[in-house]
This record gives structure tokens, sequence and C-alpha cells, in this order.
């Protein structure tokens, strides 16, 4: 129940809206009461021309209205009924209206609301966290669970304040006719209650349920559509259709269970409210028959009993919509609740441009409980290219992700100009790094707005003589609107080597002082990657690069080769050293099919230059 309360939390800053809404409901629980005690007069007065009793206990107005109300003709009392009742439904059902109106405003600002709070939080936590949930997970919560959230607030939070405006009248005008038959049938109460909190502890059990299986069911659906070309050419169709259906399936036995149980409350609540009226039906036909009691008034009574049994089977299935969202709160509070595990401290300062070196003192870092990195020493000067070399799975995309601190080393540190990177902003760090990945992520977007990512404020100009520099702007220039065109989802309508080419000038752009250049020529044919090579030269220029390669066309931009195997710096030097002083970089030659001379025989393959760069 805490889960919910803290939703309201989101409610105040709307309650302007709220309170609208609240004044409406109002409005329309005091016409419901008029249209009630109408019957008193219309059947009393014109149907049976018997005079209005005035009571003590009435307000004055009340009884200067009925002694009005018996001073007039039957016939005079018909024509006022004729217009006055039409009005009354009209007034109800406007203020129903905005009631409605406002109320779900309302409920939509307050999800709109929750929904950015959610997204600012995910984009706020660490990539660990991104690395261990499921994007569907993620989406899910961001969008089904607080779908439920939304229906709560637009139906559970009208009913939790409206329906109790309804009982609070119904149950005045019956008490005050008949308080100890009121009191007699109002039994059947502590009954439809038992019913209904046995049902909705079971409610809040399956709809946990089956928010996970929707995030379930969403990370299956992503994992399709956006694996389609390999289900496709594996001919996995019917794998990955009976993976879907299984999910599927599991989603719709969990919420047949939900909506059983809640159906299952209606006839009970109706069984119960069934009972009550017989009884009263029984009593007060007894009273009219007696004379102890007019028609007018028994009608009235029997009207206001009628009318209670709504509001409460409302309030019945209110608790069982408010168990679900309970359990949608509890998983929306869970994100918000989760602290970031890369945090900046308290006294954070801005860090200057880097002028000096990039050092890596003593680092080592695991994932749970698996090395990655073991004890990384390492000075990298300013204006150096260092490439980092060795068998996959070694650290080297973690060594470089320690940098602009997507993680923190588990041991030693990592130091900028001999300032720790913990002790500086996050913002000030990252916006001195560029990154440029083998995995380039576009959006779908125009190519103007994708390379603008490096730099909002850069003006066309700028954007295109970044493009020149990537030898980008020939095949933008060739596009259908240029710079306007859509590049499609994830860039969908671009060739890997144009993918790769719009990030290298997405990096110039930012123009930082520290690039890390993680694989991005692997897997590219001759012609991208000479025209990504020549880019990554100019770019390089007068920058500290931390470069990850496994084509020697890449790491021949370095001016220092440090191999990693394991976790561990086993060698560095330049190109021709480590050709004589490690058999590991001198396999990695070999797999480029520029066996080095004089090593293991003549090459039938004359070798590139890969002297290192003065």
């Amino acid at each position: 129940m805490r889960a919910y309360l803290r939703l309201f939390q989101f409610v105040r800053p709307h309650l302007g809206v709220f309170g609208v809404a609240v004044l409406c409901m109002l409005g329309s629980t005091l016409l419901n009461g008029a249209q009630v005690g109408a019957f008193i007069p219309l059947i009393d007065r014109v149907a049976n021309n018997h005079l209005l009793p005035t009571l003590e206990w009435f307000p004055g107005w009340l009884n200067g209205f009925i002694v009005w109300l018996n001073s007039l003709p039957q016939l005079a009392l018909v024509n006022i009924f004729a217009v006055a009742i039409p009005l009354l439904f009209l007034f109800k059902s406007l203020f129903e209206f905005l009631q409605t109106f406002f109320m779900s405003d309302a409920s939509q600002r307050v999800v709109r609301d929750l929904r950015q709070k959610m997204f600012d939080k995910f984009t706020s936590l660490s990539l660990d966290y991104h690395h261990h949930h499921a994007t569907g997970s993620t989406m899910s919560r961001i969008m089904y669970d607080t779908g439920i959230v939304q229906n709560s607030l637009t139906e559970g939070l009208t009913d939790l304040l409206y329906q109790p405006f309804q009982i609070a009248v119904y149950l005045a005008i019956v008490l005050r006719i008949n308080w100890k038959l009121a009191v007699t049938t109002l039994i059947v109460i502590p009954i439809i209650a038992l019913v209904t909190v046995s049902i909705g502890r079971l409610l809040k059990k399956y709809s946990r349920q089956a928010q996970v299986v929707m995030g379930q069911l969403n990370s299956t659906l992503l994992e399709s559509i956006t694996g389609i070309q390999v289900i496709q050419a594996f001919q996995m169709e019917h794998d990955a259709r009976v993976k879907f259906a299984s999910t599927n399936e599991r989603s719709y036995r969990i919420n047949r269970k939900i909506q059983k149980r809640m159906n299952l409350l209606t006839p009970l609540t109706d069984f119960f409210g069934a009972v009550g009226a017989s009884f009263v039906f029984w009593y007060g036909c007894r009273q009219v028959l007696t004379g102890s009691m007019t028609l007018g008034t028994f009608t009235a009574f029997f009207a206001a009993m009628m009318f209670l049994i709504r509001p409460f089977k409302r309030l019945a299935k209110l608790h069982s919509v408010n168990q679900q969202t309970v359990a949608a709160a509890t998983r929306v509070f869970e994100i918000l609740d989760l602290p970031p595990t890369i945090q900046e401290h308290p006294k954070a300062k801005t860090l200057p441009p880097l002028r000096h070196e990039i050092v890596y003192d003593k680092v080592s870092f695991q994932y749970e409980d698996q090395p990655v990195l073991r004890g990384i020493s390492l000075t990298i000067p300013h204006g150096q290219i260092l490439a980092l070399v060795g068998p996959s799975g070694g650290g080297k995309t973690t060594l470089a992700n320690l940098l602009p601190r997507f993680f923190d080393p588990t041991a030693g540190r990592v130091l900028l100009d001999g300032v720790d990177l913990r002790h500086v902003t996050l913002s000030s760090l990252r916006s001195q790094i560029g990154t440029v990945t083998q995995e380039t992520t576009l959006f779908n977007d125009t190519v103007r707005a994708n390379l603008a990512v490096g730099n909002p404020a850069a003006s066309l100009a700028e954007i295109v003589e970044a493009a020149k520099a990537a030898n980008a702007h020939p095949f933008i220039s060739r596009m259908p609107k240029g710079y306007d065109t859509v590049v499609g989802e994830r860039g969908s309508l671009l060739s890997g080597g144009e993918r790769q080419r719009l990030a290298i000038a997405r990096a110039i752009l930012k123009n930082p002082p520290v690039l890390i250049l993680d694989e991005a020529t692997s897997q590219l044919d001759a012609q991208s990657e000479r025209l990504i090579t020549e880019a990554l030269e100019r770019i390089c220029q007068e920058r500290t690069v931390l470069l990850i390669a496994h084509r020697l066309s890449t790491v021949r931009l370095a001016h220092r080769i440090v191999v990693i195997q394991e976790g561990r710096i086993v060698e560095q030097g330049s190109h021709d050293e480590l050709l004589k002083t490690s058999a590991l970089y001198r396999r990695f030659c070999e797999l480029q099919l520029l066996q080095p001379k004089g090593s293991l025989g003549e090459s039938h393959q004359a070798p590139r230059d890969l002297s290192p760069r003065p």
C-alpha cells in the first residue's frame, strides 16, 4: 500500500485539476440526491394528493419549499416536474461529463510525469543495469506498468472520491427515513468486504506475474523484430513463432485468472445486494399497507437503498483494481529507487581540458565474480595514439569504457592529469571524450540531426565540414534530400561503411581532446576501410587516442601498441619492436595475411607500410 500512497506525490502538482473534478463530483452527487428526494412529492403529492409533512429537523428553506408545494394544484405540479426532470438530468449529465474529463486529464498528466521520470531514471542508470536487463522488460515498465497506474487513477481514484460522496448522500436519506431498517440492511456490507479482500490478495499476486510475463513478451517481440533477417536467413521462423506462442499463452492464462476473479466480484455483490433489497421490499411494503409509511417515502427509501448498491460494488471492484496498481507501482518504484552504480562525488569538480596524460594506476575490474582486468598500469601522454590489440575477451573494450566512467574499477584508479575520475563531474568528463564504435548507433532522424548529436549548436556549414573530413559528404550529397534525408531506424537505410563514417563525422563535430576508437574499421569492405582509415587519420591529429583494433590498417595509426591478454598487459612497444619480441603480436599480423619478413618465412604478399606515425 505504501507504493500506492507514493503515487500521490505525482498527483500533488496537479491538485488544481483534481480539485475541479472533485467539485464536479460533488455537484453530480447532490443532484443524484435531489432525484431520489423527488420521488416523495412526485408520488405522494402528485399521484395521491397527500400533503407533504414538514418536520422540525428540516432546515427552514426546505420546510418553506414543502409548504409551497402543498399550496400548488396537482396539474401545476405536473407541469413543474415535466420541466424540472429534464433540467435535473441535463445538469447532472454535465457535471458527470466534466468530472470524467478533468479526472482523465489529471490522470494522464500524472502518468505523463511518471513515464518521464522513469525514462529520465533509465537514462541515468549505469551500463551494468542495461546489460543485465532485457530491453523488452524496460519497455514494459515504462509503458505497461504505467498504463495500469493510469487506469487506476482514471477509474480507481474517481471511484475512491466519487463513490463515498454517493454513499454519504444516499445513506443520509435512508437513515433519516428509517435508520433501524437501514442498519439492518447494511449488515451485508461486511460480507461483501470480506469476499473482496480475499479476491484482492490473489489479484495482487497474479498481477505481478502478469507484468513479468508482459516484459518477457515484449523482449521476445523486440528480439524477433530486430533479428528478422537472421531468423529468415536461418529458417528459424518456426522456432520464433513457438517461442512467442509459449510466452503469449502464459500471458493469456495469467490474465484469464485475473479477469475471472475480477468478474467474480460482480455476481457476488449483486447477490448480496439482492438479498438486502428483498428484505427492504418485504418490510417496506408491510409498512405502506399498514399506513406506517407513505408510498412516496417508501419509494425514496427503496430507491436510495438500491442506489447504495452501485457505489459499494464500485468500491469492491476498486480494491481489486488497486491490488493490480500496487503491483505495478511497486515495479515502477523499484526502478525509481535504484541508485546508479556510477555516481558523482558530492564535491565533484569540473575537469579542465586534458594537458598532460591519462594514467591507469593498478586497475582491476570484474563483472560479478568474473575477473576482466588484472592490475593494469598504463600511461598515455597527451597527443599520443595508443592501440590496444589482443585476443577477443581480453579486456580491451572494458579498459576503454573505464575512461568515460561507464564503469568504475573494482581496484585501482584512472587519472586525467593526476585527477581521479571519481572526483570530477560526469558531464565535464564525457564532454572531453568522443567515441566511435564498431556498432554505430544512429537515430531514426535526418543525417543532419544525427551528426548534430556531437554538437547541437553546430551550423550546417560546420556539419558539412565535419562530414567532408570523415569522407561522408559525397554519399550524403547523393541522398534524396541530402543532409535532411532520414536514415531509418538504427540507420537501416545506410551501409555499414556509411554509418561508420557518420559516426566519425559526429566525433569530429564534437571535437573532443580524447578519442576512443573501438574496432572502428572491423568487418568492412576494402573500399569502406580505406575511406574510414583516411578519415581516422585526420580525426586523430593532435588528440589523445585510445584505439582498439583488429585491423592492421588501423594499428598503423598508433604511436604505441599495447598487447592485452586475459586482462593483463603482456607486451607494449612500436610495431617493429613487437614483431621482434611478441609472438602473440606476430600471430596477430599473420592472421591479417601480412606475415612479417624474417620471422616465419617470406610472405608471398607485399606488406603494407606498418611503421608507426612520426
